[in-house]
């Protein structure tokens, strides 16, 4: 169980404009700090996932959350 503040790295699908953007997917692998979330970056916008979506944008986000990410996480990005 993770407790205290932990970074989840979302996927996201957006418009070209970045005006609309869909959570893909949320990386079950938490990271202790934002500086090992921003670092995972670059693997997640090279994943299967983010290169075979169909959104113009693909983007990424390091959100601070613990548990409920964990809880709501949807597969292993990379």
């Amino acid at each position: 169980m993770i407790t205290g503040l932990a970074y989840a790295l979302i996927l996201m699908g957006c418009s070209d404009d970045m005006t609309m953007c869909t959570d893909l997917v949320r990386d079950r692998d938490m990271s202790a700090t934002l500086q090992e979330c921003e670092k995972a970056q670059h693997a997640a916008l090279q994943s299967d996932i983010a290169l075979e979506s169909d959104y113009p944008v693909v983007a990424t986000r390091c959100m601070a959350g613990g548990e409920k990410f964990a809880e709501t996480g949807v597969a292993d990005i990379g």
